[in-house]
Formats: C-alpha cells, structure tokens, sequence
C-alpha cells in the first residue's frame, strides 16, 4: 500500500494498551524469608514484573520506529513482544493446570525456566527455556491468525525480499531505475507492522489480568506445601 506521505500518525491504541500495562509496574519487592513457597512466589512475581517490561520495551521501541517509517527495527522489534506475549499466555496457561491439580513442584519448575531458562548451554544448565514457535502455536489455537502473522514478522526481520528489497529499493520502468532510501515505497505502517504490534499488546492486557486473578491461587496452593 502506497502513501502520498511518509509521515507516520502515532497509535492512540498502542499507547493506551502500554500504559495499562503499566500500571502493574512495581519498583522493588520486598525480601522474603528462606521458606520454599515465598520463594515460588517471589519467582511469579518476579517473572510477571520482568515479562511486562519486556514488553513495553519491545512495543515502545517498535512504536517508535514505525512513527519514522522504519519498517525493519518496528517489524523485528514487535516479532520479540509477539514471542514474549505468547510465552506469558502458556504460562497462564499452565499454572491455571497445575493449580488445579495442586502440582507445586510443576508451578516451581515451570517459573525457574521462565526466570533463569536458557538454551545456549546445553546440559549444562538445569532450566530449560520455553520453545518461542510452540508456545506461537499455543497461542494461535486461542486466537487463530497469530502464527501467520508471527510468520510474516519474521519474514521482515529476515534479509530476503520482504525484509531487504520491500523495505529499501523502490524500482521503476523496465529499464529497472532503482531509488534507495528509507521505506521509498512510502508504506503505510498499520497493514505492515504495526496491526500485529496491536493484537500483541491486547492479548498481553488480557493476560496480564488472568494472571492478576492466578496469583492467589499459585499463593495459596504454594503455601500450603511450604
């Protein structure tokens, strides 16, 4: 899609989406004592508090790069908040699971690969993080449409055509008259980017609230295996 202007118009919803978000925000967690359930439960708070972050980070920064008209720091940028808003659905996912069936040991295991999960390590390392694409694939069943457009995002982080010659080279005739520059092609940001940075940050505000309503069960069945 073609603009007679380049200037980009700023989201109203991508900004009210991020303050909800953070409006959770918290600046310090008091310390806890050495007991295992305050420990589990300090590991969902603070799991919660660094995802949330993660994603204001990511979408403010993304926002920003599309209100310039730069598609590839916006489309990267919002293809790691649509990875870390669907780990934060399987996690909901999963603690909603293992509550009900009162598995502590699984809630302890599942938050230390989410706060301390790597997979550069090899064996090395006892916390495994989760899988980015399948938890995407978890996420799509909920809301169908999530794994194309996470796809399509890639597509634009990777050096081919949508992510080097769509984004860079505006070419003309037969003759093959090539213009460089900056998003030449004038590109609207919403149909390329910025729509999916929106369905992101949606499923992020409703799952940030089902975890809200999680806490206190993951508090009650963790204390009482304390």
């Amino acid at each position: 899609m073609v603009t007679e202007d380049p200037t980009q118009a700023a989201s109203g919803q991508v900004e009210q989406l991020v303050d909800r978000l953070k409006r959770c925000f918290v600046n310090e967690l008091e310390e806890v004592g050495p007991d295992a359930s305050a420990r589990s439960l300090r590991l969902f708070d603070v799991w919660r508090q660094v995802s949330l972050r993660r994603i204001v980070d990511l979408a403010e920064s993304a926002e920003a790069s599309f209100l310039q008209g730069r598609l590839l720091p916006g489309c990267t940028l919002t293809r790691s908040a649509v990875e870390t808003v669907a780990i934060q659905y399987v996690v909901w996912k999963k603690l909603d699971a293992l509550t009900d069936a009162s598995d502590h040991r699984g809630i302890h295991t599942l938050l230390m690969s989410v706060v301390f999960g790597r997979r550069d390590k090899g064996g090395d390392w006892p916390n495994k993080s989760m899988n980015v694409l399948t938890a995407i694939d978890h996420l799509d069943k909920q809301f169908p449409g999530f794994r194309s457009e996470y796809d399509r995002l890639s597509e634009y982080a990777h050096p081919g055509l949508a992510g080097g010659y769509g984004m860079y080279v505006r070419t003309e005739g037969e003759g093959l008259r090539s213009y460089f520059g900056q998003n030449p092609l004038r590109l609207e940001m919403g149909p390329w980017g910025r729509s999916e940075l929106e369905h992101a940050l949606l499923v992020a505000v409703t799952f940030n609230n089902l975890l809200n309503d999680v806490r206190p069960r993951v508090q009650a069945l963790v204390g009482h295996h304390g």
